[in-house]
């Protein structure tokens, strides 16, 4: 008989000791990390003496227009998908999918609500002082206290789950990483993006090349994004779209206020592992 492959195996990690993930130490991991979507941070540091003959300007020119855009922002809606490759322990490659909106006001406000394939329902609330994270569809929540600014508190994020955020490093104050660790960039040319006019471009890293899709015009919005991670067997990627873009003049006032759901239950932390096959998929 094959193997029996589970739609989604996670397991919840309780860590007793908080204040001691606060205070820097090393948090725990989930079995096999999943691939993190950081097409800017998967390589540490700037790639050193980059051969320019391979770094288009027109590229880096392009990818700069639409870095500042985004970082200029006062605050932004997104509403936007995500498809994403897990590597199974028979090396089998399985792709699965989630959608949401996320809400961000610079320097230190966010609140995502994110849906799940298999039907699992997320939100995060941050206020510049704490995070807080509800599994709706489990009615399970936790809050912690964070860092002063969206970006430390991104930071904190990455290391806590291990799941794909690709869309993650688009968030920062600073987006200049993105095309300083890149020793490729190129334009691939122009595209359409659900409809929308885009020019695309490529980049390559020490260990993973990334795409970015740029809606032309007075707007550039990023409308889409491909990461592919080489160092993993079978290359996985990570593929974002952003279907809405929103730049409201504000928003509500509770709308990055958590409150506790109903008949939700407290738990100390919340630690999501990957995505994996049960059976190995073996006749």
């Amino acid at each position: 008989m094959p193997g029996r492959v589970h739609h989604v195996s996670f397991m919840w990690v309780v860590l007793a000791v908080l204040g001691c993930l606060l205070a820097c130490t090393m948090p725990a991991q989930a079995e096999q990390p999943a691939p993190q979507a950081t097409p800017s941070g998967a390589e540490s540091g700037a790639v050193d003496n980059a051969d320019e003959n391979l770094r288009d300007p027109a590229a880096l020119a392009e990818l700069k227009r639409a870095t500042d855009f985004l970082t200029a922002l006062p605050r932004f809606h997104i509403k936007a998908t995500v498809v994403y490759d897990v590597l199974q322990e028979d090396d089998r490659l399985l792709q699965f999918e989630k959608h949401g909106d996320l809400y961000l006001q610079r320097p230190d406000r966010f609140f995502a609500d994110i849906f799940l394939d298999d039907g699992r329902h997320r939100q995060f609330w941050y206020d510049g002082k704490t995070v807080a994270l509800a599994e709706r569809s489990r009615n399970l929540h936790t809050q912690i206290k964070a860092p002063p600014t969206i970006d430390e508190t991104l930071d904190l994020l990455e290391g806590l789950f291990q799941d794909p955020m690709p869309l993650a490093d688009l968030f920062y104050s600073d987006l200049t990483p993105v095309a300083e660790r890149a020793f490729e960039a190129d334009v691939v040319g122009d595209s359409l993006v659900n409809g929308r006019p885009c020019r695309q471009l490529a980049f390559r890293g020490e260990t993973v090349d990334w795409q970015i899709w740029v809606e032309q015009g007075a707007t550039p919005f990023i409308r889409k994004l491909v990461i592919s991670y080489r160092e993993l067997p079978g290359t996985p990627q990570s593929v974002a779209l952003i279907e809405v873009w929103e730049t409201p003049e504000k928003f509500s006032d509770g709308l990055f206020t958590f409150a506790v759901p109903d008949g939700s239950q407290w738990i100390d932390l919340l630690i999501l592992g990957p995505r994996r096959s049960e059976g190995g998929g073996q006749p």
